[in-house]
């Protein structure tokens, strides 16, 4: 997959709106200058958006597209599209490709004509949607055409790609619409280009993953320093090079594995090395150990259950739950956790992640955060949830990586034992700022919620517990229905 850096081009500058509305504009600086900051290496397919020409009608930014011809890129320009006349100027200019939006949608003859002109593979269309139906003329009205009648005009005409942007997430920096694209690929035989929404690499690598996906268009994430284009790049040539973990939770009370909804309401459910056995024989990559009463109650974690546990075992254990000090890390590493995960004691003395990181090595720490939601952010809690600390989660979890934490184990407390889904904004606002992997928490309730987990909010694992202990799931369904997806698994 493509990923193709967008200049939106408007006076001379370049610009981002958001939602298409120019009462929005924010300006970043002269082309040229702004595509050095970005370190677009020679050979580059660059998206460039003429936004003037969109509302007028006609070429404005001939000049600037010109320059950046010249530059060893390859050039595909938008914007004001109505004739063939208007086409050749572009390609006058330099310019590789013509992306044509409102003529794709409602002047088929005239797309043909653009086909037959100057070759199906330099003509773009571009189909922008909002609630599944085909905006033009800047997003200001509804085409009279549908999607599956406008992409059956294009394989008919042997176009071999189309950009597609859900206008509900352009500029908005909240994720692709993976949905959309993956409805598409079961419509069309048409190569997608996704646009919007785009704002880590995570979410490139997602983008890489759909069969269908050709290459990806990245305007304000990169311009905001949000993506690097070169580690985006070299990231989803190999977006399957690690495979995403499936992992069970036991939460331990007093030598039991229980559950509960928003950490109450518990309930038992089981021996913890029956529980263990049988889910690396369903195929889980690793196995989590909670013991949810060993803070609350302020005792030392049961290692006689880790060393039950481990010793019945050959894939990794993570435990966590009482660990005060790091003679308590050690003393879990000695039972056989090969992980240690800290929570409240890392609030209450966060240099206990930097001690144990230099102690033992920082992939053996994890940060456990249970998060909970308060206003439009999330709070740190500590005590199994039960108090807020007033600490911004999120930024929480950037400095335990900067103090050496390995993994987040990242949990919504507000989501837990609910089946309602994990709490994607949560997540997304959590990945975006790391670069150390965060393993989803709270909320799985059926197979697509491991999914958005992963390619929406960007996690490295995904954490169940009740699906599993109640038989309504296996850890081999869940694997089974992501490989079908395109997710790389064990």
């Amino acid at each position: 997959m493509d990923v193709i850096p967008s200049l939106d081009l408007l006076g001379g500058r370049v610009v981002r709106l958001t939602h298409g509305d120019f009462a929005t504009v924010k300006t970043y600086g002269e082309p040229e200058v702004v595509l050095d900051s970005l370190g677009v290496p020679d050979g580059s397919r660059l998206h460039v958006v003429d936004l003037e020409a969109s509302r007028s009608g006609r070429p404005v930014e001939t000049g600037i597209v010109e320059q950046l011809a010249k530059r060893d890129l390859v050039v595909q320009i938008g914007g004001g599209i109505r004739t063939v006349d208007d086409a050749r100027r572009w390609f006058d200019c330099g310019a590789a490709r013509v992306v044509v939006g409102t003529v794709a949608a409602e002047s088929p003859a005239l797309l043909e004509e653009l086909a037959d002109t100057f070759g199906a593979a330099r003509i773009v269309p571009a189909v922008d949607i909002r609630d599944g139906v085909i905006r033009v003329a800047g997003w200001q009205r509804e085409a009279g055409a549908t999607l599956a009648e406008v992409f059956a005009r294009f394989e008919a005409l042997q176009i071999p790609e189309a950009l597609v942007t859900d206008i509900s997430h352009d500029g908005v920096l909240r994720g692709p619409s993976f949905a959309l694209y993956r409805m598409l690929a079961e419509k069309t035989k048409t190569r997608i280009i996704a646009s919007g929404g785009v704002s880590t690499v995570n979410d490139t690598v997602s983008l890489s993953r759909h069969r269908n996906i050709s290459g990806c268009v990245i305007g304000k994430a990169l311009l905001e320093r949000r993506i690097d284009l070169r580690d985006a790049r070299a990231r989803v040539s190999v977006p399957n090079a690690i495979p995403e973990r499936v992992i069970p939770c036991l939460d331990v009370r007093d030598g039991r594995v229980v559950k509960g909804v928003n950490f109450t309401n518990i309930r038992d459910a089981g021996d913890p090395v029956e529980c263990a056995r049988r889910y690396e024989e369903e195929g889980a990559d690793e196995i989590v150990i909670l013991d949810i009463s060993a803070t609350d109650a302020n005792r030392e974690t049961a290692l006689k259950t880790v060393r039950r546990v481990a010793g019945s075992l050959f894939i990794p254990l993570t435990v966590g739950g009482g660990v005060r000090t790091i003679e308590d890390f050690r003393a879990l590493l000695r039972a056989g956790a090969d992980r240690v995960a800290i929570n409240t004691a890392a609030i209450r003395d966060p240099e206990l992640i930097a001690a144990c990181a230099r102690e033992f090595g920082v992939q053996a720490v994890v940060l456990s955060c249970d998060a909970k939601r308060d206003g439009d952010r999330w709070l740190a809690t500590v005590r199994s949830g039960k108090e807020l600390t007033g600490i911004d989660a999120v930024e929480w979890c950037r400095r335990a990586e900067q103090l050496g934490a390995g993994e987040i184990l990242l949990t919504s407390v507000d989501r837990d034992g609910t089946n309602s889904g994990f709490e994607i904004d949560l997540l997304r606002a959590v990945t975006s700022v790391l670069r150390i992997g965060v393993i989803a928490s709270g909320g799985a309730g059926r197979l697509e919620h491991f999914l958005d987990a992963i390619e929406c909010g960007g996690a490295r694992a995904v954490l169940a517990a009740s699906l599993f202990h109640d038989h309504v799931l296996t850890v081999g369904d869940v694997k089974a229905f992501l490989a079908g997806e395109g997710i790389p698994v064990r």
